[in-house]
């Protein structure tokens, strides 16, 4: 008798199983970017429909964009490129009032916490040229901020903005590039159980811990 094939093509995402987390977070920037830059649909600003995306490396393409973690990138690399590099900043614990992170409890019993964590991304848009680099800058703030509320349903954060374009500045590094930064920050909250099979530390013996410590004569 013929049946339908089991479908194992999907595999649920690292996001749903275990939360946001900081390399996850990374790499959900650089697809976001990736996506977008990767077709001229997508692309608002005529000059960059040109300067796709491609995946390839710089030595390979010196014309399309280059989308990268800050830990990978360096100016030599990029070469003539306009560049988008993607920095993870820090992350912070939000406590809620005196009770801390406990939250209630489970439906069978068993103590529930919750902690809220909010964090950021800068991605820095690097280009040649200063009017290059704002044009850049204009495109990615536009598609962040028109998307966010998608991107924040889709997964599953409390929050996801662009909070700041900042001014452009000359890199350090390189003379010859110009950089604006944009930061994004992002909110979710973290929320387990925990559940007690035995009492807490009823093994122990203080009167053994004493007499290791503090042997007698």
């Amino acid at each position: 008798m013929a049946e339908t094939p089991e479908d194992r093509t999907f595999h649920e995402s690292h996001l749903c199983s275990m939360g946001p987390r900081p390399q996850v977070m990374t790499g959900l920037m650089l697809l976001l970017l990736r996506e977008h830059f990767a077709s001229a649909d997508n692309i608002v600003h005529a000059v960059f429909r040109d300067r796709l995306y491609t995946g390839l490396a710089a030595t390979a393409d010196s014309t399309g964009i280059l989308i990268e973690e800050n830990t990978v990138w360096t100016p030599t690399r990029a070469g003539k490129r306009p560049s988008l590099i993607v920095k993870r900043n820090g992350w912070k614990s939000i406590k809620r009032g005196t009770l801390d992170s406990q939250s209630g409890t489970s439906d069978d019993g068993h103590k529930r916490y919750t902690k809220l964590m909010r964090g950021s991304h800068t991605i820095f848009a690097v280009a040649k040229e200063g009017g290059e680099t704002e044009v850049l800058s204009a495109e990615t703030f536009q598609m962040l901020t028109h998307f966010g509320p998608i991107f924040r349903q889709y997964f599953k954060l409390m929050a996801f903005d662009v909070l700041e374009v900042g001014a452009m500045g000359r890199l350090k590094e390189a003379t010859d590039r110009y950089a604006v930064p944009i930061t994004v920050g992002y909110g979710y909250d973290d929320t387990w159980m925990i559940r007690e099979h035995v009492p807490p530390l009823r093994n122990v013996s203080l009167k053994t811990i004493f007499e290791t410590y503090y042997p007698t004569e």
